[in-house]
């Protein structure tokens, strides 16, 4: 797997937090617990058509918008979608709907699939491109990560690296360690990576991260908004860690 990459651009939302002025603020300050609200804000998604707009629900409209914005067109890559619980709380209302009635809506199934936000998306562009859904626990920044850089050394000379949640319903958040915040985590980033040499990924052989917990995606982007940071130790499993090799401006 090749090891080095470099981030060409980004976007991303969350509530009360939409301009990259914004973010960079937000990663200067060193808060990067998650930006929480009620399920019902969300942006207005105005590029994608009302027939697709309309199936998605707060962390698929979340999604939609970063990667709608024509601030940073899409061009055919191959995107990876990275969400630890994705549309939870249509997959909840949908458990409780099964219980009631012993049946469930076809329509609200097929967006409770891990992939169904992007194949909105892909629908809505009229593209036919690679589609990685990931939901890898509490190492899915790690996860993205790494399946993103297998896409880069396979050839891919732009890929879209999308991390997305949206707060969980209370009746699952006792059962979360919530160290990171995320049970009221609600956001979508977006990263544009090319092959490059401005951050490696690789394990330590030293053991150094050993000592650290799992960095969450928001701890990702920080740090990759943050130029005077040298590494982040993404998992203590494997001492996985992203290193900056070349420093340049946020």
């Amino acid at each position: 797997m090749m090891s080095g990459m470099n981030l060409r651009n980004w976007m991303a939302w969350a509530p009360g937090r939409e301009t990259p002025e914004a973010w960079r603020q937000w990663a200067l300050s060193g808060d990067t617990a998650p930006l929480s609200a009620s399920e019902a804000v969300a942006p207005p998604l105005k590029e994608i058509p009302p027939l697709l707009r309309r199936r998605a629900h707060a962390m698929g409209r979340a999604a939609l918008h970063v990667l709608s914005r024509p601030e940073l067109p899409y061009r055919g890559q191959p995107i990876v979608l990275c969400s630890r619980f994705g549309e939870i709380r249509r997959s909840f209302d949908l458990q409780c709907e099964l219980v009631r009635e012993g049946r469930v809506s076809p329509q609200q199934f097929s967006m409770a699939v891990h992939n169904a936000t992007g194949g909105l998306f892909m629908m809505a562009q009229k593209a036919c491109a690679p589609l990685t859904a990931l939901a890898a626990g509490e190492e899915g920044a790690l996860a993205g990560l790494q399946e993103a850089f297998a896409g880069l050394a396979d050839g891919a000379s732009s890929l879209w690296l999308l991390y997305c949640e949206e707060p969980l319903p209370v009746e699952y958040r006792p059962f979360l360690d919530d160290a990171g915040g995320e049970r009221n985590a609600h956001f979508a980033l977006l990263l544009e990576l090319v092959p490059g040499s401005e951050f490696r990924l690789a394990p330590e052989a030293d053991g150094s991260c050993a000592a650290h917990r799992v960095a969450s995606p928001l701890e990702l982007f920080a740090f990759l908004l943050r130029p005077e940071d040298e590494r982040i130790c993404l998992s203590p499993r494997g001492n996985w860690t992203l290193r900056r090799t070349i420093s340049r401006g946020a």
